[in-house]
């Protein structure tokens, strides 16, 4: 049996095409951000007192009382704190995600 190549270099694609489809979804900070936490950190958000979205003084503020720094404030968003739900109301987002998240809110470049 002899194959066109479009039809070789599809089978060759295949198994390549599954494994991507399979691959877990990468989230980055603005993606986390855009879809939960935007909820209470929007901007425009004057109904709760969370930290704003590129708010650089009242981040700095929180960095300041945060013994660990940027570490507080993930521990804070993953395991809940005040107001902040856990993992703002979404199990599934990794420790790193929020950080990304944070780091996103902050406006800082992520490392």
């Amino acid at each position: 049996m002899k194959l066109s190549y479009p039809a070789m270099l599809a089978m060759l694609l295949a198994p390549l095409v599954a494994v991507a489809a399979d691959a877990p979804e990468v989230r980055t900070g603005r993606t986390v951000y855009e879809a939960v936490c935007i909820a209470c950190h929007a901007r425009e958000n004057v109904m709760v007192s969370a930290p704003k979205l590129g708010d650089a003084a009242e981040w700095q503020r929180r960095l300041a009382r945060s013994p660990k720094g940027i570490d507080t404030l993930t521990d804070h968003a993953v395991d809940g704190f005040a107001a902040m739900p856990a993992k703002g109301g979404r199990a599934d987002l990794t420790r790193e995600e929020i950080r990304l998240a944070i780091l996103h809110m902050m406006d800082k470049p992520v490392r």
